[in-house]
């Protein structure tokens, strides 16, 4: 029986922490955390417990036992599964019907799209698409710093500024490729949802940008995001470089490179970064109910 979580549930879910089940979902809160850090356990228990973030929490009672549970975070008309627990010895076909309830419910509440993040060779993968999610994009997790570098002759890039929306938008639709621009934004409100938040890098050539690099907090660690264009991967390296040792201080970086960009996958390289995990990107597109408008005769 797939149904929300309760706060009778607390007991239950702390006999499936003890078995030891991994979270095979990789929200992008928890990156670089172990698979089996539970110290957040009541967090599934919101809002039951806290009105700090509207969670939405499933669970699969199979009767005997909790079998499995999936969580999303919200952002904006989004969500994103940071938990997904799932008995080595379930059905998969029963992990796609929790998916799917999920996707029901998230229709019900008007959210537009559900994100999934998996290893590449998680055993989920399946009943993901099963249940209707449709792999977009591989991405590769790197993990270095703290970062040491001399500037040199470099000429340094220049902080996000108000009204750099619409030039970092032409960026973002050279550098990303349709079929992802379609799972994430293809318009500018779209894109304005996805990147707000950080220290942020802007590189121009020609009054253009030609690289883009985000720099965000996650607990103890910092995540990097960038975008861009066909540059040599030392020219880009440079530029990440300096960002990071002026920003990054003594903390752990990871950065989170999309398979389209190889050349800056080189530059965290060249960095010192090691790769440290490999996922596929999922998306679940949400038929969502919308507003007819009523048409009024006008009378003379």
């Amino acid at each position: 029986m797939i149904r929300p979580v309760r706060p009778t549930d607390l007991v239950g879910l702390a006999v499936l922490q003890r078995r030891g089940y991994p979270n095979e979902a990789y929200g992008r809160r928890a990156l670089g955390r172990g698979r089996d850090d539970w110290a957040d356990l009541l967090g599934v228990l919101n809002p039951l417990v806290s009105l700090e973030i509207r969670r939405h929490t499933l669970l699969f009672d199979d009767g005997d036992r909790l079998a499995g549970l999936v969580s999303t975070v919200p952002f904006g008309r989004y969500w994103e599964v940071d938990r997904l627990i799932w008995a080595p010895d379930g059905r998969p076909q029963d992990c796609a019907e929790l998916l799917s309830r999920l996707g029901l419910d998230a229709a019900q509440q008007g959210i537009e799209r559900i994100y999934l993040r998996l290893n590449i060779e998680s055993p989920l993968l399946g009943a993901a698409r099963a249940a209707g999610f449709v792999p977009y994009k591989v991405e590769t997790l790197f993990r270095g710093g703290p970062i040491k570098f001399s500037v040199g002759d470099l000429r340094p890039g220049r902080p996000r500024r108000r009204g750099d929306d619409l030039a970092l938008f032409r960026l973002y639709c050279r550098v990303v490729p349709v079929s992802v621009r379609q799972a994430e934004a293809m318009t500018l409100a779209e894109w304005r949802q996805w990147f707000r938040d950080g220290r942020q890098l802007v590189v121009e050539e020609g009054g253009e940008p030609v690289l883009w690099a985000r720099l965000t907090a996650a607990d103890d660690q910092l995540q990097l995001t960038a975008e861009a264009r066909d540059l040599p991967g030392p020219a880009v390296a440079q530029h990440l470089g300096s960002f990071l040792s002026r920003h990054a201080g003594k903390k752990v970086v990871l950065g989170l490179v999309a398979d389209y960009q190889p050349h800056v996958a080189a530059a965290l390289e060249q960095l010192g970064f090691e790769a440290v995990g490999q996922f596929t990107c999922l998306v679940r597109h949400q038929a969502v109910r919308v507003k007819a408008q009523k048409l009024i005769p006008v009378r003379a």
